[in-house]
């Protein structure tokens, strides 16, 4: 069979089938379901009150939703991770354990995700399911930044620095000239100085929890499972005014051109448009004109291979403003009591909507019989109607009502049978009934004598039996919703953000780029079972910590094991961030050598003193030796000094003796060889008749 591309009517014809299939074959019954719910959760009348009589609604279907939703809050939105990611190897655990900490913080904590989650777990228990939308959210925001003073190469990397944040729009713009002068204060230049005032647009990219309500969401009725990744149609109908999508980029003559507001299409609004002449009440204000725009998510074979594809196609009216194809689609249901094979459940209300009329029945016959007893009716005969003297006026007080008796003369108070004690046991069996369905336990919660009447063990226990619906629940929601919701978490992370982003983590900033992680499917559910599991697991710890403190000593426990249980045990109690009142021993540094003791320190002081002391006492005996060593040195000098002086005074005079005696000798000598001479002359002149003369003056000079 050949099969020919759709071309836009094919498409929107079938579109408009598939939105009024749906509104008309389960559509109705489920609204009329989640109305009536919603008057059973407020305690709106039933309809069939009379007037003199009591009309107190009970409200047990409020009681079961407030009771349980703070018990499923507790548990989805603590700091512990309720749902993580499986990691594919032992190489991947720390990846997964830092992307299952990155969703845990957008699902939790980020854009006020817990008023999404409140009341997307608060719908599924009081209708049949509950609908949460997980999107990429692209806003555009707009700053305006001012800079003064700067120079030309200041003003570039400022500019540079800028445009990396988004589109820049210089608003104003001015320079100044500065004079630079040197060190002697003379002008020696210019240098221009810029102030500058620009406009930083820029698209903020955020993942976006939104609560659908229910009655917007369609879903097509052969879904046979909470999963809407399994429904071949989804419908997201909601009413936009012309102002709101405008704004979000909807194009102005596309929509002149549609512009339904009806429920459903029909031959009349097949060509409807939105005239100036119009009175709908807003023709004073165009732009707040209501469209239904229909979000659509659907299987269809418009290119005509066969195959239908996902696709994403929004529709107001006849005119199509998207048609793209799709690999995901945004939508995540729950449902407090499946049903197997089919999308819609039952709801936390649906169990005990006939329990709170039967009640509220009850409690009106009882309070009824009350104030009969209380107020009794009086019967009075014609004879007392009729008496002129006011006896009747007399008889009834302000607050009676009397009925004409047959008997004239009759007077009487009309006797009235007390139920209460009947009615009780009745109440308290519908009590018990509505703990067995929902968890709900009234004589738990709001007796305060039940600690005195029963003992802790019993107590526990029957607490215990009556959190397990609650822990159900939990359970339920977990395994499906939630775990589709972190499922898809990743998906839009991974496929829609690809640069670098930083977030804070547990008082640690934690750098993440989706864009690199790989695909994940696979994630364990953890959820707690509620406060008394969590008591249960802090004293398991308390426990734990005790051994691990006995294990430590012998080398069986280590400070990472201590801290982790010690975490454990601060996120359980929900009292802030572990490193508030822990240290983690991964961020200590290495263990320095341990210093002395005391004692030790006070006896090296010590030693330290007398060292110091012997060593200035030795100093001090130094000083005093190389004193007296100088002093000794300078008297020996000037001993010797003056011994040198008296020597030297001494070889004088012993030199100018030795000079005197060699002088008298040299006189002696000339005075002998004169006198020799004068002898050798005497010789010649006598012939040599004293020659013995001469002979011994020569031996004197001689000797």
């Amino acid at each position: 069979m050949e099969i020919e591309p759709m071309d836009e009517s094919q498409v929107v014809s079938i579109v408009r089938a598939k939105i009024n299939q749906a509104l008309n074959e389960s559509g109705d019954e489920i609204s009329e379901t989640r109305m009536e719910n919603y008057d059973y959760y407020v305690g709106r009348e039933y309809g069939n009150e009379r007037d003199g009589f009591s009309s107190v609604v009970t409200r047990e279907a409020m009681e079961a939703v407030e009771w349980a939703l703070p018990s499923i809050m507790r548990v989805f939105t603590s700091s512990n991770d309720v749902v993580s990611y499986e990691p594919v190897g032992p190489e991947d655990e720390q990846e997964a354990r830092q992307q299952t900490q990155i969703a845990n913080h957008y699902l939790t904590r980020e854009n006020n995700s817990f008023l999404a989650m409140y009341n997307w777990f608060k719908d599924t228990l009081m209708y049949p399911n509950g609908y949460i939308k997980l999107f990429m959210d692209e806003r555009i925001t707009t700053s305006v930044e001012e800079f003064e003073g700067l120079d030309a190469l200041q003003l570039q990397a400022a500019m540079t620095g800028l445009m990396m944040q988004g589109e820049v729009q210089v608003v104003e713009q001015e320079s100044t000239y500065e004079e630079l002068t040197d060190m002697l204060g003379n002008v020696v230049g210019q240098k221009e100085r810029f102030a500058i005032k620009v406009r930083i647009t820029k698209k903020v990219m955020e993942p976006k929890l939104v609560n659908i309500p229910p009655d917007e969401l369609l879903v097509a009725e052969n879904t046979f499972s909470i999963d809407l990744d399994e429904a071949d149609f989804i419908c997201h109908r909601v009413n936009k005014t012309y102002s709101e999508l405008v704004e979000m980029g909807y194009d102005r003559e596309l929509l002149d051109e549609a512009g339904v507001t009806n429920s459903r299409f029909d031959e009349e609004d097949e060509n409807k448009t939105y005239s100036e002449d119009e009175d709908d009440g807003t023709e004073t204000d165009p732009s707040m004109r209501m469209y239904t725009v229909n979000e659509c998510y659907l299987k269809i074979d418009e290119d005509g291979d066969g195959i239908a594809e996902h696709r994403k196609i929004c529709l107001i009216g006849s005119t199509i403003f998207a048609d793209e194809e799709i690999n995901y689609q945004p939508f995540v249901a729950l449902t407090t009591i499946p049903l197997p094979h089919q999308h819609p459940g039952l709801s936390m209300i649906d169990a005990v909507k006939d329990i709170q009329k039967i009640k509220s029945t009850l409690m009106r016959n009882m309070l009824d019989n009350i104030y009969k007893a209380n107020v009794r009716r009086k019967y009075v005969g014609d004879a007392f109607i009729s008496d002129e003297a006011g006896t009747l006026d007399v008889l009834l007080d302000t607050a009676s009502e009397f009925i004409p008796a047959r008997d004239p003369g009759a007077l009487r108070e009309e006797q009235v049978q007390p139920i209460v004690s009947e009615i009780l046991p009745v109440i308290k069996t519908m009590d018990e009934m509505q703990g067995i369905r929902t968890g709900v336990t009234p004589q738990l919660s709001l007796d305060p004598n039940i600690l005195r009447e029963t003992t802790m063990g019993a107590y526990q226990s029957a607490i215990s039996q009556a959190s397990q619906r609650v822990e159900m629940i939990v359970r339920i929601f977990g395994e499906t919703g939630v775990r589709q919701l972190f499922i898809k978490m990743h998906q839009l992370l991974r496929t829609s953000i690809d640069q670098d982003r930083a977030i804070r983590i547990r008082g640690e900033w934690i750098p993440f780029n989706p864009s690199t992680w790989r695909e994940r499917n696979n994630v364990s559910v953890a959820v707690g079972l509620g406060h008394n599991s969590k008591s249960e697991e802090l004293k398991m710890l308390t426990a734990l910590l005790e051994i691990q403190k006995e294990a430590v000593p012998f080398g069986l426990a280590s400070g990472a094991n201590v801290y982790n249980t010690l975490d454990r045990m601060v996120e359980l109690g929900g009292i802030g961030e572990t490193q508030t009142f822990f240290t983690d021993p991964a961020t200590i540094p290495p263990k320095q050598p341990e210093g002395p003791s005391m004692a030790e320190q006070l006896a090296m002081i010590d030693l330290q003193n007398r060292k110091e002391e012997s060593i200035a006492n030795l100093q001090m005996k130094s000083n005093e030796m190389q004193m007296k060593a100088q002093q000794s040195a300078t008297e020996a000098q000037a001993q010797m000094s003056s011994d040198m002086q008296k020597m030297q005074m001494e070889m004088a005079e012993l030199q100018a003796k030795l000079a005197e005696m060699d002088a008298n000798k040299k006189l002696k000598e000339a005075q002998t060889y004169k006198t020799l001479e004068e002898a050798r002359g005497l010789d010649i002149e006598n012939d040599g008749t004293e020659t013995g003369v001469v002979d011994l003056l020569t031996e004197q000079l001689r000797g």
